[in-house]
């Protein structure tokens, strides 16, 4: 029996795992979190701007039967891995195969380097090699016919300084950033330095202002590389939740809350300690050279870890970082809606390493408009072409 190794138990990983014991397939599913979900888990307290029905493959509907989560709800992050992933790692097909706290270090391909063998057949005739550390770090080898990294970018957070690399000193100040989206309410009575400008740092902005609203003395500064110009709004935006974020987030930055201040227009370039046991932050080019914060919620997206494939043959993107045959796709359809992405088939799919793929939000590299369905549809053509 082919073996299949999963990297990633969230909802893309979950559906690979279906799909490979449906195919034939000796599949383990392997997750460094806790539970599975482990990063939908970070934002468990925000619900998603789409409903039960969208988040729901179909495989995963048949999976679970009249136990699948139906309906116009807009479930919460831990919603959907109570209700969606938990239940799915529990069913038949996957009961045992889902290895929790358990990280795949590296693949390679057993007895080949990285450049041996270019355009050969006889790298497919070779197994993967995984070195995977368990629950107690102990390290154990594996081997696998095919593997497919479901990983994501969200645990690979993006830096804080200019030009995508570390500001001065960043790295001597990690314990007081916070590189995920958390509940509010920690940083109420704070000064707080928030940058990013996406729907992640928008909902910190929101919740913050309200926060704010029965908590003297909270303060957010919002840096903003550019002016704010809508922050991503679409005319007549079919998902209301996602259009009334927009709106506030659009209010904020034009003054609606005295505890928010924008800082539009610059870099950050380095942390400093500051008076009074505060972070000392300096700019260039910003409305500010610098403030003073006690805290950074830095939530500027992420992007891929190439480090675990490092020793395999996978054509990167020189920009995007995702796999070189879909960011090239993925090119000719820039910007627009998420819910406007269309397949682009299992071409795109394909590594020069005969049986490694990429899917789900990885996939995309530094492609934010990554959609659930897009990711079930990745799944169906890597099995149906393997198949």
């Amino acid at each position: 029996m082919p073996r299949a190794a999963i990297i990633g138990a969230g909802p893309i990983g979950l559906e690979a795992g279906l799909a490979a014991g449906e195919h034939g397939f000796d599949v383990r599913v392997y997750e460094r979190a806790p539970t599975v979900g482990g990063h939908v888990r970070r934002w468990g307290h925000v619900s998603l701007f789409t409903p039960w029905d969208m988040n729901v493959s179909p495989r995963m509907a048949v999976a679970l039967g009249d136990c699948a989560p139906t309906g116009a709800h807009l479930p919460t992050g831990a919603q959907l891995v109570d209700e969606l992933l938990e239940p799915v790692a529990q069913t038949q097909s996957l009961l045992g195969r889902v290895q929790t706290s358990t990280t795949v270090v590296h693949v390679a391909r057993e007895g080949l380097l990285k450049n041996e063998e270019v355009a050969s057949p006889e790298r497919a005739r070779r197994p993967f090699r995984l070195l995977v550390a368990g629950p107690d770090g102990e390290q154990r080898l594996e081997q696998a016919d095919i593997v497919i990294d479901a990983t994501g970018t969200y645990g690979n957070p993006n830096r804080l300084g200019g030009g995508g690399i570390d500001a001065v000193n960043e790295r001597a100040f990690e314990a007081r950033i916070t590189r995920f989206l958390v509940p509010a309410r920690q940083f109420a009575g704070t000064r707080v330095l928030l940058t990013g400008s996406g729907h992640s740092a928008q909902t910190a902005a929101r919740d913050l202002a309200e926060i704010a609203a029965t908590a003297p003395g909270t303060r957010v500064l919002w840096s903003l590389r550019h002016q704010p110009d809508g922050f991503g709004s679409l005319p007549g935006d079919p998902l209301p939740e996602r259009a009334a974020l927009n709106q506030t987030a659009q209010r904020l930055a034009a003054g609606a809350s005295s505890a928010v201040t924008v800082l539009a227009g610059g870099a950050i370039d380095a942390l400093h300690a500051g008076p009074g046991d505060r972070i000392r932050v300096t700019f260039s080019n910003a409305d500010a050279p610098r403030v003073d914060v006690d805290h950074v919620l830095a939530l500027n997206g992420g992007q891929p870890d190439a480090s675990l494939y490092r020793q395999l043959q996978v054509h990167e993107c020189y920009a995007s970082l995702g796999p070189m045959n879909l960011a090239a796709a993925l090119a000719g359809v820039a910007g627009g809606d998420c819910l406007a992405q269309a397949p682009h088939g299992p071409g795109s799919l394909r590594n020069p390493e005969p049986g490694f793929f990429i899917l789900g939000a990885k996939s995309y590299g530094r492609n934010s408009n990554f959609l659930l369905r897009i990711g079930w549809q990745q799944v169906d053509d890597v099995f149906g072409a393997l198949t």
